[in-house]
């Protein structure tokens, strides 16, 4: 049995209530013949204050991240999508995940050596 992921500071999971939204955001991002259009996508994890998701493609039982403040041209159309990292497995996801927290601590230790 796979372990669970552990969602660590700064990203976090999405309330329910958020979930329609977020997932409405991310459809209207995407051009109407882009493949995610036909997958069942659920925006379940974000980084905290930023525009960057983690996507479960229920489809092909993939993890994407979804980058809204980097954007990509979509086949050399005037179309900008978000950049988009497929994971190779949860390990990849849960390894991001935790440089970003201790990234993020580092800059909490930092902030307070400072006062």
């Amino acid at each position: 049995m796979d372990q669970p992921l552990e969602i660590k500071s700064p990203w976090t999971m999405v309330p329910n209530e958020y979930i329609d939204s977020f997932l409405a955001e991310i459809r209207d991002a995407l051009p109407p013949d882009h493949p995610l259009q036909e997958h069942e996508l659920f925006p379940g994890i974000k980084l905290a204050r930023r525009p960057i998701f983690i996507v479960d493609d229920d489809t092909t039982g993939e993890r994407i991240r979804m980058d809204f403040e980097q954007r990509k041209r979509w086949r050399k159309t005037r179309f900008k999508v978000p950049a988009m990292q497929v994971f190779q497995d949860d390990a990849e996801v849960a390894a991001m995940i935790e440089r970003d927290h201790l990234a993020e601590l580092a800059a909490w230790r930092a902030a307070a050596a400072e006062e």
